[in-house]
């Protein structure tokens, strides 16, 4: 059977909205499990015929024949137990692929903000410990649900049938276990969910750790962090220990108490057949049918143990999808031969409660490098992480090619918009697939374990020329093809940089926005970079984010940040002439590193 991913549905309330798509195999393999109780069933009748062949004056053609049976019975037994686990368990196994894809596929369309406000190692635990946890629910727990319904129902029919009054003793505990198996349900309930959220934090501790293992080890904090882990751990055991000792102690209960209804049986059985009640065989084959009872009376403990904690599991999930995405997608495209112009008009922007952007006006013609400075969180990487919309930005106050970015596709304006931010991320692949990510031939770049697609390594060659990585890649063991590790970690910072900046270039976005993401690099170099831009971009347009004033002095124009406001907008010239923040920044940074002031900076 095909599997449904439907991502783009609205997400599902009920986890049992899963197994819909596979009601066809659910209902083979509850058929299947209906004959598995049958079948099951028949074996205590034959063996009653047995017993009662054995007090005939020739038991042995009876007793042979019913031997017989019994094989053939417990044989298709067996087969139709295979298909109903194979039906059911293959159902929730299919469901639990199709609800990871879809938390997978939700996860892409939520924010940044959402990021930063859930950790990567909590996200990553949901996605794996709870959707098995969920897995669970729909497997084992919907199979003993279905054959514990079977069974009773069936069973308890022939008992009835046998002798009503048996059935009433043999049924005297069976309020006590339902009463035991609720309170436990409710506290397997709440510690699940606390042992997931532990989990969660425990994972998502490692995750920073292993991140994080060089700063832990220049600082020596090995104990430290293996104390933090430790107290995570102890607590994550605490509440585990919790779950398991209600679990532990909920089957035995159920199991004694079950069972104290079979002395009961044989009790008051006995006596019946004493008296001539009922014959020896109709008591052999009651007491076959209490027996077949006794499993599912047992796993009941399970069962709920496996209901709460998947429903527990199953909120969690609940919270993912139910997270909209704050940036919503508008509907508009973008005119085909615009050049990439950009305006912005009384933009103002609150984070956390707090103004980080005030009447912002810029006008940046198409086809031209503009420069944005300006001191430590004056707001020149929130300025440029609107543009994309990483940011949700507010109607009417960003425009690309006279267009409201809010009103366009957002699939089609981060294609519009290269951007290479600061902390540059690449994936474990080669330079080459890395350069390749951005555009439409680097499809499956990181593949399923398939040969991932062929790219063209001129365009990727011209890229990381541009971006100045050529003499690195002559001296990389394999060129392009390095292997570069996770996030990276192979190259030197500059180089991650560089490489990221040549993804962004590969793209050949309309606008390339460089977000300080030449920091890790030479000033001497960065100014190499910078000086070849403009014949890298053509018409295209570029906005530069450098901490390097003196690197970015050749803009076309260059704007002045400060606490969220534009405070000046000109030339290198112009600014300087000016004798404003630009003047006394660029003069600060000269006498920093020693070389000699201008005489046009000197005059302000």
């Amino acid at each position: 059977m095909e599997r449904d991913h439907n991502s783009g549905a609205p997400a599902a309330r009920s986890p049992w909205a899963y197994l819909r798509r596979y009601r066809v195999r659910i209902a083979v393999g509850a058929v299947a499990l209906l004959a598995t109780n049958i079948l099951a069933l028949t074996v205590p009748y034959l063996l009653g015929r047995t017993v009662d062949a054995l007090r005939t004056p020739d038991p042995a053609p009876e007793v042979a024949r019913m031997a017989l049976l019994m094989i053939g019975f417990a044989a298709a037994q067996a087969v139709a137990r295979i298909v109903s686990r194979t039906q059911l368990f293959n159902a929730a196994r299919m469901a639990e692929a199709d609800l990871r894809s879809e938390l997978f596929d939700h996860l892409l369309t939520l924010d940044p903000a959402y990021y930063r406000d859930h950790p990567t190692g909590d996200v990553m635990s949901r996605l794996t410990s709870d959707v098995q946890t969920v897995r669970a629910l729909w497997g084992p727990a919907v199979l003993n649900v279905i054959n514990t319904t079977f069974m009773f129902s069936m069973a308890l029919a022939l008992m009835i049938h046998i002798d009503p009054v048996l059935t009433l003793w043999a049924l005297l505990p069976y309020p006590t276990i339902f009463f035991l198996g609720r309170l436990a349900g409710r506290h397997i309930h709440r510690a699940s969910r606390a042992v997931q959220e532990q989990l969660g934090k425990l994972s998502n501790s490692v995750q920073e750790d292993l991140t994080g293992i060089g700063v832990i080890k220049s600082y020596t904090l090995e104990e430290r962090r293996r104390g933090h882990f430790g107290g995570l751990s102890e607590t994550l055991l605490a509440r585990n220990m919790s779950l398991t000792l209600v679990r532990g102690l909920l089957m035995p209960l159920m199991t004694g108490l079950a069972s104290l209804g079979v002395v009961m049986v044989i009790y008051v059985g006995g006596h019946a057949v004493v008296s001539g009640r009922i014959g020896l065989g109709q008591m052999v084959q009651f007491n076959a049918y209490l027996a077949l009872l006794l499993w599912p009376t047992m796993a009941m403990g399970w069962m709920i143990a496996l209901f709460q904690r998947g429903l527990a599991s199953w909120k969690r999930l609940r919270e993912i999808l139910d997270r909209q995405p704050i940036i919503v997608s508008g509907t508009a495209e973008l005119p085909e031969q615009a050049g990439g112009g950009l305006e912005i008009k009384a933009l103002n922007l609150e984070l956390d409660g707090k103004p980080v952007l005030e009447g912002v006006d810029l006008h940046v013609p198409p086809g031209t490098i503009t420069a944005i400075v300006g001191r430590t969180g004056a707001g020149k990487s929130v300025l440029v992480e609107t543009l994309p919309r990483l940011i949700d930005t507010p109607a009417d106050t960003v425009f690309l090619d006279g267009v409201d970015i809010t009103r366009l596709r957002l699939a089609e304006l981060r294609r519009a918009i290269g951007y290479a931010p600061q902390e540059a991320f690449l994936f474990s692949t080669t330079i080459a697939r890395n350069i390749a990510f951005g555009y439409e031939s680097s499809e499956g770049l990181l593949g399923d374990g398939s040969a991932p697609p062929p790219i063209d390594r001129d365009k990727v060659m011209a890229a990381a020329t541009a971006a100045g990585l050529a003499r690195d890649l002559a001296a990389l063991p394999d060129g392009l093809d390095t292997v570069v590790g996770e996030r990276g970690i192979t190259l030197s910072g500059g180089q991650r940089q560089r490489v990221a900046l040549a993804r962004a270039l590969a793209t050949t976005p309309r606008v390339l926005v460089l977000d300080d993401s030449l920091s890790a690099v030479d000033a001497e170099t960065e100014a190499e970079i910078l000086g070849h831009l403009g014949e890298v971009l053509g018409n295209r347009t570029a906005i530069i984010i450098s901490h390097r004033v003196a690197a970015v002095r050749r803009a076309d124009q260059i704007v002045v940040l400060d606490a969220g406001k534009v405070v000046e907008v000109g030339s290198h010239e112009q600014l300087l002439v000016a004798g404003g923040p630009y003047a006394e920044l660029y003069r600060n940074q000269l006498e920093e590193s020693g070389e000699r002031v201008p005489a046009t900076a000197e005059a302000t």
